[in-house]
């Protein structure tokens, strides 16, 4: 496959991806981004791979993943998933697609937010290399029991993460593995009754406000849930996705740490979640490839910066490659 024939960005996930001749390959995409599916499919299938595309649309919110893609996904080495607008009440069903893939060692790549200009500019460029730097954080934290994480802004946060495994989308994927795209982040599923403390997010808070918060959004948790979300705009946007999703919504459901010093935050969430000097809180869903208990309908990270992290009660550098 000569590069000049298919665009940088969709050569880069084929590479993340590690797509193998004769491997059956799955591409979602929702409508605005109907044209870029088509390219991916036929660079995958110039790439030696068996390309099947499908329209992630229905009655939404989707509650679970169309049957024509569950089915789909139940039978391919890989899917990837573009999306230029997802919603936040449709987290739930995307993670049943990773679960439907994960079940058989499919592998998965996920791109939410992306538009063509996106794809095109920034993610058509070569990939940051931040294997060496997730292993060595990954080592550094590995058994943990007790997480305490800071921010410049405020956040003050201590997690309980015994038994629960640490993860990354920095390091090749492997059969069974999901990873966004761009990679850049270690992270964990903190037990459902293990938040307590402030999270404060001056950075970043997806399906609110366009760009980075109006004002610092600051959720205060309590044995593991959210007690109250205060703040500008962004935070009355929250309050009513959490609102919409119930119970469920508030509770704690993961950490992730940032590497990828190319990433500048500028409000997109899955960039800013990536970048060096970084950190998130997410609350929701995190079940199957999170590897936590907690089913919801929404999955919504909040950026912070500058972080400090403690485990065990000994503080832990945080590389930056």
């Amino acid at each position: 496959m000569r590069d000049v024939e298919h665009p940088g960005w969709a050569l880069n996930l084929i590479s993340a991806g590690r797509l193998q001749p004769g491997e059956r390959a799955l591409v979602v995409v929702d409508e605005p981004l109907a044209e870029q599916g088509s390219a991916l499919a036929a660079a995958v299938r110039d790439a030696g791979g068996e390309p099947q595309l499908e329209l992630w649309a229905g009655n939404r919110p989707l509650a679970a993943p169309p049957p024509s893609i569950g089915a789909a996904a139940a039978q391919s080495d890989i899917y990837f998933f573009l999306a230029q607008e997802p919603r936040p009440d449709e987290a739930g069903a995307r993670i049943a697609l990773n679960d439907i893939s994960g079940a058989h060692g499919g592998r998965a790549v996920f791109l939410g937010f992306v538009d063509r200009e996106l794809l095109e500019g920034e993610l058509s460029q070569p990939p940051a290399e931040l294997a060496e730097a997730a292993r060595k954080l990954l080592a550094d934290v590995e058994g943990a029991e007790t997480v305490r994480i800071r921010g410049r802004a405020g956040t003050d946060l201590t997690l309980k993460v015994a038994g629960r495994r640490w993860l990354t989308d920095a390091t090749p994927l492997e059969p069974g593995d999901f990873a966004n795209y761009p990679g850049g982040e270690i992270y964990i599923a903190p037990l459902a009754d293990g938040a307590d403390g402030v999270l404060v997010a001056d950075l970043t808070v997806p399906y609110t406000v366009e760009g980075l918060v109006d004002q610092p959004v600051m959720l205060r948790f309590e044995g593991g849930s959210v007690q109250s979300i205060e703040g500008g705009r962004a935070a009355e946007l929250l309050n009513e996705i959490v609102e919409s999703a119930g119970p469920s919504g508030r509770v704690i459901a993961e950490l992730g740490i940032g590497l990828n010093p190319s990433i500048v935050p500028r409000g997109h969430v899955m960039l800013d979640e990536k970048a060096a000097r970084t950190a998130h809180v997410a609350i929701g869903n995190n079940v199957g490839s999170y590897g936590g208990t907690n089913e919801s309908s929404i999955h919504v990270d909040c950026v912070f910066s500058e972080p400090k992290i403690e485990v065990d009660g000994r503080s832990v550098e945080i590389p930056v490659p």
